[in-house]
């Protein structure tokens, strides 16, 4: 096996449960930014590459994360609601990037385009919708072994993450696309950009094709 990761067991995070809670949906309007930010360029890089109806679902519960969201992401997206449980603001669905936002997010080649790009190797999105039965091993990712990558200007992708999943102790997931689980992984922009600020990174791989079929970020460890 590769010296940069390890075998891991499934954790025991269980997602809340809303049957039985009151919750609405209050769709929004936002004016169109004039620039994108790196977090919006991440955060809105599925939409832009690979489905332009793609639904972004992102927890807004932290006020913070909350200001990021809606002053950052939404704004870039034609449909965006958003979700109240028992009237707390649970996430905002976000969904048709705008056109005007398409062309910012290919202005650049340089920044969190370059760990985009290696997060979405290609456009297929079949590892997605195939149905089929996987064998699915973890791996954690010794973050020690990696040859860090630092992008400036992703202090609030870095504050999206840790308020708005890891302080909370939920988890992240990318599926990545055209992810084939070899030793020259360890060299990914991603992984190593990632591990510059994520506590614990997991590959999630079906060993009968040797395709990483999610990439999951989470904090230190599991609180009960």
């Amino acid at each position: 096996m590769f010296d940069w990761i390890e075998e891991s067991m499934p954790t025991n995070r269980s997602a809340k449960q809303i049957l039985g809670r009151r919750f609405n949906l209050k769709k929004v309007s936002l004016e169109s930014p004039a620039y994108m930010t790196e977090l919006a360029r991440l955060l809105s890089a599925g939409s832009a590459l690979l489905s332009d109806n793609m639904m972004n679902v992102y927890s807004a519960k932290d006020e913070t994360v909350r200001y990021l969201i809606m002053n950052d992401i939404a704004p870039h997206f034609e449909d965006v609601k958003i979700v109240c449980v028992e009237d707390e603001i649970e996430v905002v669905n976000m969904q048709y990037l705008k056109q005007e936002s398409k062309k910012m997010f290919d202005s650049t080649n340089n920044g969190i385009i370059q760990v985009i790009h290696d997060l979405f190797r290609n456009n297929d999105m079949s590892i997605w919708t195939d149905g089929k039965k996987r064998e699915l091993t973890r791996y954690s990712v010794k973050l020690n072994e990696l040859d860090k990558y630092d992008i400036d200007n992703t202090n609030d992708i870095q504050d999206f993450f840790t308020k708005g999943y890891f302080d909370l102790n939920e988890e992240f997931g990318f599926i990545p696309t055209g992810w084939t689980f070899v030793d020259e992984l360890k060299e990914s922009k991603a992984l190593r950009f990632f591990a510059t600020f994520i506590p614990t990174i997991t590959l999630v791989v079906d060993l009968s094709d040797k395709q990483v079929v999610m990439i999951q970020l989470s904090g230190d460890s599991m609180k009960e």
